[in-house]
């Protein structure tokens, strides 16, 4: 591999072990401030005096409020305690089933709920940034509260007619973060075409922008960019888009994998990890020598599945592996490898569309060989073709990791 090609290997490695410590850090900062004195129930202007007003302005731009941006603090606040509420049933139009259900605990527990810890920062502030409920201390307990005003209107909405909206909106939250999950980029007028398809009903354009910009704000898995492909959403995890627009556009005979209804919404379903034969069976393996949790093998099956998307080459999977487990054999090496390539070919990819190697080489047999796990290659290294450092070494002269049947120095060690 070129100096290119390492510095991005490099770069990848280190954003995966530095993304949680980073994640936690900004979560607590973010979780001191966000909390606010106040008796509950409490009246909406109430609440709103007790936010700064860097928060009055995200509930301000997110409801999309002219005329407000010069106000001062106090004015701002008592200008969004008329104003949330005349927009409130508006809102409740572009939530998703998830964001109701956490509304309808809150009205049946008196506009009060209190919640754990674990409950992400991410989803309060986006509830907050829509002007609904807000996080508050009350004898030294983390709640979410509902505003008076709010609680009352929320008892006179259609249930029925809110209801039907709702379950629209959480098939197209789905079926859009299904297809991001698959195809990492898409154009957005294909995007609705195939919702369009999928749930056999139209698709009203402002409407799917409204709820998808909400839901975007709440779950954080995608985002909508524009450039001069025009307008498309992302996968959250793709770090150059236009990139992967270009692998797609490089495969104009290749249509987008004609997922089902059913697996798009099982893929949109938050925390879901795409968990084929071929990685059940390599996790089995890791099982079989660690001890290892379900939390545990869902985080190694994750972060396969984000390298391999990210043009990860085999030998980095092997890597990352290398940096949680030591690994007690020769045998177990070429065994792990094995699965390894296993794991990579069959699993699906951004810039393939949504097909696997394998299955794309089944379907294009000329244009696309999925690594082989008899050929595998390592990347240049002149004394050992994974580098387990201290742990273990493979000699020029014994066979190659790799199944080939020939002596590493003719063939992963002569590269």
């Amino acid at each position: 591999m070129d100096k290119l090609d390492k510095k991005t290997r490099n770069k990848i490695i280190n954003a995966i072990q530095g993304a949680k410590e980073h994640t936690r850090q900004l979560q607590v900062k973010r979780e001191e401030k966000i909390w606010k004195m106040i008796e509950t129930p409490c009246q909406l202007i109430n609440v709103l005096n007790l936010l700064t007003k860097d928060e009055l302005d995200d509930i301000r731009k997110q409801l999309r409020l002219k005329g407000m941006s010069s106000l001062k603090k106090g004015e701002l606040a008592a200008e969004l305690s008329h104003s949330i509420p005349s927009h409130f049933e508006q809102v409740l139009y572009t939530l998703d089933q998830e964001r109701t259900d956490l509304i309808q605990q809150i009205f049946n527990n008196s506009g009060m709920l209190h919640i754990s810890d674990e409950f992400p920062i991410s989803k309060i502030t986006s509830m907050m940034g829509l002007g609904i409920i807000f996080p508050v201390l009350n004898d030294g307990q983390k709640l979410l509260t509902i505003p008076l005003e709010l609680i009352k209107q929320f008892e006179k909405i259609n249930q029925v007619e809110l209801q039907n909206r709702i379950r629209q909106n959480t098939d197209w939250i789905r079926l859009t973060h299904g297809m991001l999950y698959y195809y990492g980029v898409m154009e957005t007028s294909e995007l609705i075409d195939q919702i369009k398809a999928l749930t056999k009903r139209e698709v009203n354009i402002k409407e799917y922008f409204d709820v998808i910009s909400s839901a975007s704000e709440y779950y954080g898995q995608i985002r909508a960019s524009i450039s001069s492909y025009g307008g498309y959403m992302v996968n959250h995890s793709i770090f150059n888009a236009e990139k992967m627009m270009e692998e797609h556009k490089a495969r104009p005979d290749i249509n987008y994998y004609p997922f089902t209804k059913i697996q798009l919404l099982k893929a949109g379903t938050p925390g879901f990890i795409d968990k084929t034969p071929e990685m059940e069976k390599f996790l089995q393996f890791l099982s079989n020598s660690y001890e290892l949790t379900v939390q545990e093998k869902n985080e190694i099956a994750s972060q396969f599945i984000y390298m391999i998307n990210s043009d990860a080459h085999p030998t980095m999977l092997i890597q990352y592996l290398q940096s949680k487990f030591e690994f007690p054999s020769f045998e177990f090496v070429q065994q792990l490898t094995a699965f390894v390539m296993e794991v990579h070919n069959h699993t699906r990819m951004w810039a393939l569309k949504g097909y696997s190697p394998t299955e794309l080489r089944k379907k294009e047999e000329r244009h696309l060989q999925p690594f082989p796990a008899s050929t595998y290659k390592q990347t240049k290294n002149n004394s050992n073709v994974i580098d387990i450092r201290d742990r273990f070494k493979i000699g020029r002269n014994d066979p190659c990791p790799c199944g080939s049947g020939n002596k590493y120095k003719k063939c992963c060690g002569n590269q």
